[in-house]
């Protein structure tokens, strides 16, 4: 029908057609352009704006926090001045009073009653008068009077539990004026209780005696207490902005807003969307110093809802968080108003458009006319041309999804199909399996073998049978993904999992070298809507830890999961660190024309009940913690340690957070210095790392050659290879990854692969290395192609001790 028309009488009138359909399209498009632009335009504006409105909330939060622990400063100050000045005057009442009643004395011939009438004044002068106890003693240390102790009782050997004499220290600082004198004495007499107190003593003129009144610290603290509540309840700031204070249990303590909550347990309590805000506050201040947190606050007092950000910082000497919040919910009417000038601009551009169409579209007609002629031979090649070019974008388009949804192991459907397939599932029931001791496989009977056994367990799973329709995939590494859409219950999901356990433990046998392998799977299963991967990632390590063939997800193993690994992880490092159990092992790096060690790489080791533990397990989590520092600079000093004395070269891994901070890059540069065998020294930088620091880490090495030492980028290939990065690097050593290296003496991409990178790193000078040489095989060909070291077990395997090279 259509090659009825597109004939040589009509193709002078369809190409005028095509010309405006082409202008239409044009317009069309540059309207679509310009929305584009203008809303690319207010998303960053927009973006920039959040992000400046955000962090003005921030400022005002952290300055409003500042501000609360300078009022706590002023107010200790300040009442530290007032309660001197109380317990000074009263000392100097009393050394009136001495006075004025040793004159009536003596005026009456009784000088012998002064100590009696003195302590009966003092009790009826001190009685109802606070802070701190008015006492009198003399020279020696005897009590004229005391409120705690006896006339007569001789205080001068008084011990503090600290060994400390609080009367003597007071005797021996005094003086005629007067002074203030800091100790520790007594709660009550015969108490092993002692409190911190601020004393001023001064001397009664005309007599052997002293005066003395004190305030405790206990009673500074709390009147600075009351008066940080009474600001707390009082002072408000920027749109609804306040501050609150949480005890260290999690009490309330002051909530303006919601007094009622004041004195309860705060961390159960949640917003709308449900989250535990108090609790979080409590748990991010304590970690980070500048925590904010983000979330809906109900004011019951106010009778009001705000979105706010808070953020709280540790009263270390009170147990106190003391918090402050701003409100956020004037920033929807910001954004709203940028939007109504955002769709008035969208509007204006549109008719300017439209007036540009009309004026192209003019242009058009006339240009098609003059050029209809010509058009039936253009038409005919680019007919031709389109054929061919959609034939070839066919067979290329066939073999990129083939590359882009296969894993080319097993020919199972990859990653990548089954994040493409979830979207079309409704119910997805995810079964995430991983070959149980494959590392041991791998070990025990080579790559080969290794690889042998995936393909023959995808061909398992693969053929498992159910009556519900699913899909197996090729996960990561050892693990396979089974994906199911279907709503059953959690008996038929259990029933399910158990015929699939019981398929999966089978044998795999590799007639060639007649090795049979037992095989067991375990698996983690999400039947839950939204971040199934995750989920179901968690059930299996916790399936793998409880020795289970399988755990379906619920909400409760979040939590046991992650948090116990964290703090187990946690304590061995910290405890191999203090019994310095964390030490390195050293693998040998053989040069590939002799054959002879000239290296070692110092890879870092836990030794914990006699288990040799490697960093795998435990570094990604350390590296969240004050620890990693520690664990870098134990590897470097007794690395140093082990190759102060012998001529090898060693090489230290380093990571983008070493580099970056300044205390573990200067302890390096320091260390390498003070060594005088820096020049054998190579640190190995991962490729994947400090690509966005590509200046601090230049700047870095700059440093470190200034010294002798070497650099090498470890794991090339593993990436995107970035050769520019490498050159601009000035780099002395590639470590070529072994994913490229296992499989080299008979995989041809990456022989490939390989040979551009020696081909790069000859015409630069740097040295190559292959790690992960595990056969014989593999060691020919990577020194046939021209490799300069070789490091894998092939070579030797990581030791605790040099000692069999040194020979």
């Amino acid at each position: 029908m259509l090659g009825k028309y597109l004939n040589e009488n009509n193709i002078g009138r369809i190409s005028l057609m095509n010309m405006v359909l082409v202008i239409v399209i044009i317009t069309v498009a540059m309207i679509l352009f310009i929305a584009k632009q203008t809303r690319n335009e207010y998303e960053t504006e927009r973006s920039q704006l959040v992000k400046n409105y955000i962090d003005s909330k921030k400022q005002v939060v952290n300055g409003e926090l500042d501000r609360m622990f300078n009022m706590v400063d002023y107010y200790t100050g300040r009442n530290e001045e007032v309660l001197s000045d109380v317990v000074k005057n009263r000392v100097d009442k009393i050394v009136e009073l001495t006075r004025f009643i040793s004159e009536t004395l003596n005026r009456q011939g009784k000088p012998q009653l002064l100590k009696y009438e003195l302590a009966e004044y003092i009790t009826k002068y001190s009685s109802n008068e606070t802070p701190g106890n008015i006492y009198v003693i003399d020279s020696t240390g005897n009590v004229i009077y005391h409120p705690l102790f006896p006339r007569g009782t001789n205080l001068f050997n008084l011990k503090s539990p600290y060994g400390s004499y609080p009367i003597r220290s007071e005797l021996e600082a005094v003086s005629e004026k007067g002074k203030f004198v800091d100790t520790t004495m007594q709660f009550e007499k015969d108490s092993s209780r002692f409190i911190q107190q601020t004393t001023y003593i001064r001397k009664i003129p005309g007599t052997d005696w002293y005066a003395g009144a004190a305030y405790s610290s206990s009673e500074l603290k709390e009147v600075v207490k009351k008066q940080m509540m009474k600001r707390v309840e009082t002072v408000r700031f920027d749109n609804y902005g306040h501050y609150f204070i949480i005890n260290s249990d999690g009490t309330g303590i002051a909530l303006p807003g919601n007094s009622k909550q004041e004195g309860k347990l705060l961390t159960d309590i949640g917003d709308s969307a449900g989250v535990k805000f108090y609790k979080e506050l409590m748990s991010g201040s304590i970690k980070e110093n500048n925590f904010y947190l983000f979330h809906s606050q109900n004011y019951t007092d106010w009778n009001k809802v705000s979105q706010v950000i808070s953020s709280c910082r540790m009263m270390e000497q009170w147990g106190w968080l003391m918090c402050a919040s701003v409100s956020i919910d004037d920033l929807t009417p910001i954004i709203n108003e940028r939007n109504a000038a955002l769709n008035e601009k969208l509007s204006r551009n549109t008719r300017y458009s439209l007036i540009l169409f009309i004026i192209s579209a003019t242009l058009a007609a006339g240009i098609s006319w003059y050029f209809s002629r010509h058009v039936q031979l253009i038409f005919s090649k680019y007919k031709k041309d389109m054929e061919n070019r959609n034939k070839d974008l066919e067979e290329l388009n066939i073999e990129l999804t083939n590359q882009l949804y296969t894993d080319h192991l097993t020919g199972l459907p990859n990653r990548n199909k089954l994040v493409s397939d979830l979207n079309n599932v409704k119910n997805p029931i995810l079964i995430l399996l991983n070959i149980d001791s494959f590392k041991k496989i791998n070990e025990t009977y080579g790559f080969i073998i290794g690889d042998f056994v995936l393909i023959d367990v995808g061909e398992r799973i693969a053929s498992f049978s159910t009556d519900v329709h699913m899909e197996c995939y090729k996960f990561h590494g050892n693990e396979y993904v089974i994906l199911a859409d279907s709503d059953m219950d959690r008996e038929e999901l259990d029933r399910l999992l158990e015929k699939l356990s019981s398929h999966l433990d089978f044998t795999v046998k590799y007639d060639e070298l007649e090795i049979e392998i037992d095989i067991t799977l375990t698996a983690g299963v999400s039947a839950e809507k939204g971040n199934v991967f995750e989920k179901a990632g968690m059930a299996m390590r916790l399936a793998e830890k409880k020795k289970q063939p399988f755990i379906i997800y619920d909400s409760a193993i979040d939590m046991v999961d992650e948090y116990e690994k964290d703090i187990r992880w946690t304590k061995i490092v910290k405890r191999a660190l203090n019994e310095n159990n964390l030490v390195p092992f050293y693998q040998p790096i053989a040069n590939s024309r002799t054959g002879k060690v000239e290296k070692f790489e110092c890879l870092v080791r836990i030794i914990d009940n006699g288990e040799v533990i490697t960093p795998f397990q435990f570094l990604d989590i350390i590296k969240k913690t004050k620890l990693y520092q520690h664990i870098t600079k134990r590897v470097i000093t007794k690395s140093f340690e082990t190759f102060a004395d012998n001529n090898f070269i060693f090489t230290i891994n380093l990571s983008i957070e070493d580099i970056m901070d300044e205390t573990t890059a200067r302890f390096i540069l320091d260390t390498l210095h003070a060594s005088g065998i820096a020049e054998r020294v190579v640190f190995e930088l991962l490729e994947s790392e400090g690509i966005e620091s590509f200046a601090v880490v230049n700047d870095f090495i700059k440093e470190l050659k200034k010294t002798g030492a070497m650099v090498a980028i470890d794991d090339f290939g593993s990436g995107y290879s970035n050769f520019v990065y490498l050159s601009e690097l000035n780099v002395d050593i590639i470590k070529i990854d072994g994913s490229l290296i296992k499989n080299i003496d008979h995989d041809r991409q990456s022989q490939i692969i390989v040979e551009t990178i020696i081909k790069f790193a000859n015409q630069l000078n740097i040295r190559t290395v292959a790690e992960f040489v595990h056969s014989e095989s593999v060691r020919r060909k990577v020194i046939d192609m021209g490799i300069d070291y070789i490091q894998g077990y092939h070579v030797g395997k990581p030791t605790a001790s040099i000692k069999d090279y040194l020979n």
